[in-house]
């Protein structure tokens, strides 16, 4: 039953992402693609994974280190491309703690800061999201959501401004086998955009 509600509430939120027209979107890094269980202490992944946007595109991977069971921490490391040809290595660090409330869904909250220079933009920031996933009724397929607020100064030649924007992202992630998991995801943070990746753990 709660398998089927929060596939619902995906399949809503994935509808109206579709009827919304494309804004000028943001990110630095990966987004989500994770669920918000926990894991074995000391276990290592990696994930390899593309963001793109109307205006920002982002190419790069992830390595997430389990430290306890509910925790981790995880840093990105690529290539931001914007739309006005400026270009350089971006930079995410961040975290995830695995909350032990389960009834409705496994949750989470998670944080992260970013930051990159391009050629002509600045940007820093970070967000703080509260996340929730289940597996649906189709084997091996688990659906995940979060929910949250991205703060940003961006800085473009002189001129600098400080942004709060509500993030989102609602994702689908598919186990191929015992070691890889690949991911589709859309996002909200100052406009949409979509995500994927694979994850080997």
């Amino acid at each position: 039953m709660k398998s089927m509600t929060l596939l619902r509430i995906l399949m809503m939120i994935g509808i109206l992402m579709g009827l919304s027209r494309p804004a000028g979107a943001q990110m630095v890094g990966l987004p989500l693609l994770d669920t918000a269980g926990t894991r074995d202490p000391g276990s290592l992944e990696a994930t390899p994974g593309i963001a793109l946007g109307e205006n920002m595109n982002f190419l790069g991977a992830r390595a997430t280190i389990t430290l306890l069971d509910e925790l981790r921490g995880f840093i990105d490391l690529g290539r931001l491309d914007t739309r006005d040809k400026g270009d350089n290595l971006a930079l995410q660090v961040g975290g995830l703690y695995s909350l032990p409330m389960s009834d409705f869904c496994d949750t989470a909250v998670r944080g992260a800061m970013y930051y990159s220079n391009t050629d002509y933009l600045d940007l820093l920031g970070g967000n703080v999201m509260l996340m929730c996933s289940d597996e649906t009724l189709l084997d091996n397929l688990y659906a995940y959501s979060g929910l949250g607020i991205d703060v940003s100064q961006k800085k473009i030649y002189s001129a600098s401004h400080t942004e709060i924007n509500p993030a989102v992202a609602v994702g689908l992630t598919y186990k191929i086998t015992g070691n890889f998991w690949a991911f589709l995801e859309g996002d909200y943070v100052d406009g949409w955009y979509m995500a994927t990746g694979l994850s080997i753990r």
